[in-house]
């Protein structure tokens, strides 16, 4: 049963609580409800800036405000972070039974045509990154570039930690979620375990209770939970995106990764990059939400990769390992791996990484 949560009073504390969150970051709440047609959902849509359009798509069971220091430093670009459905100010989805790639694709299509956008370039983590994966696979006209903070959710047969992935295992996930009810501390420990001790010690108490606040929110555990028994069981993950898909995204496609991502270790974006006609791997110091251990420096990433996409096949191509070897990396962009050798929080950052495969 989908629990009604317009009018709901935390729903209306969830909103507060972001508010909040966008002011400690200097910005101002400025959103907008849509209806998208397949499913049948308004989904709301949180704005910032102008410019280019740069749509975000949120992972997991969070919101739209897991981007606030992401959106704080992109200064030039039209933001449009959505909540997906059931997250967040977003209508309640049951995930239950449906045809997850499918729901995806037509979500975010009907997302641009809400928005008025042809195509788009997209900013996306975890499920997120999957679902735009996909809609760049099924759709291809409607997705300019890729920009994918954090591994993409079940790319290359990766999975989830195990709490996530008891969570996957239906009846069983009620229990759980029975046992341990939102709290603060319990907010606290998921994001450590899902972005690491670091990252952790930068989210600001705003970002903690909007996270708490939007589990709250009726429907919000309901999605969640339905959404995980979709994608992860305990023994691993029930869907995959496999080399043969990822050969066919031509769209650029840029890969930042913590170097401590708890789903899925460097050597996964590694491999992709191996097949992918177009892409580019980026190892900082962090874990599964990079822009939280960096985030001017994930910005700088973001922002350099949507204005000039086609360097990447260049860059790559210098790059690529031949007979003897990985050749010598550009000089510029030796020089930019020495402006960040340390990382914000002072551990130092892996070097730069590029990959390529051939089309």
């Amino acid at each position: 049963m989908i629990e009604e949560r317009t009018g709901s009073p935390a729903l209306a504390q969830f909103e507060a609580a972001e508010r909040a969150l966008f002011e400690r970051y200097g910005f101002g709440l400025q959103a907008r409800r849509l209806a998208v047609r397949e499913p049948a959902l308004a989904v709301r849509v949180v704005e910032r800036g102008e410019g280019d359009p740069l749509v975000f798509v949120h992972g997991g069971g969070s919101t739209a405000a897991e981007w606030a220091p992401l959106l704080a430093e992109l200064h030039d670009h039209r933001c449009l972070a959505v909540d997906r459905p059931g997250c967040g100010a977003t209508d309640p989805f049951d995930y239950t039974g449906i045809d997850l790639r499918r729901h995806a694709v037509e979500f975010l299509a009907g997302l641009l045509d809400g928005l008025e956008l042809e195509r788009a370039s997209f900013v996306a983590n975890s499920m997120g990154g999957l679902w735009s994966l996909w809609l760049a696979l099924e759709r291809p006209e409607r997705v300019s570039s890729l920009a994918l903070l954090g591994a993409p959710a079940v790319i290359l047969g990766s999975s989830a930690p195990l709490p996530m992935r008891l969570l996957g295992v239906r009846g069983l996930n009620r229990l759980l979620l029975r046992l341990q009810r939102p709290s603060r501390k319990q907010m606290r420990g998921v994001l450590e375990r899902v972005a690491g001790a670091t990252a952790l010690e930068r989210m600001s108490p705003e970002f903690v209770e909007a996270s708490l606040r939007a589990e709250l929110v009726p429907g919000a555990e309901l999605a969640g939970r339905t959404l995980l028994e979709r994608v992860v069981s305990l023994r691993g993950a029930r869907l995959r995106l496999g080399e043969d898909e990822l050969r066919r995204i031509r769209q650029p496609v840029l890969f930042v990764w913590g170097d401590e991502d708890a789903f899925a270790g460097p050597q996964v974006g590694r491999r992709a990059c191996a097949v992918m006609p177009d892409a580019m791997l980026e190892v900082l110091a962090g874990g599964h939400l990079p822009w939280w251990d960096e985030p001017r420096r994930c910005a700088e990433l973001v922002s350099s990769f949507v204005r000039s996409p086609e360097t990447i096949a260049g860059q790559r191509a210098a790059s690529v390992p031949g007979p003897d070897g990985p050749a010598p990396a550009p000089a510029h962009l030796d020089a930019a791996a020495g402006e960040r050798s340390r990382s914000a929080h002072g551990r130092r950052s892996p070097p730069i990484e590029q990959r390529g495969g051939t089309p």
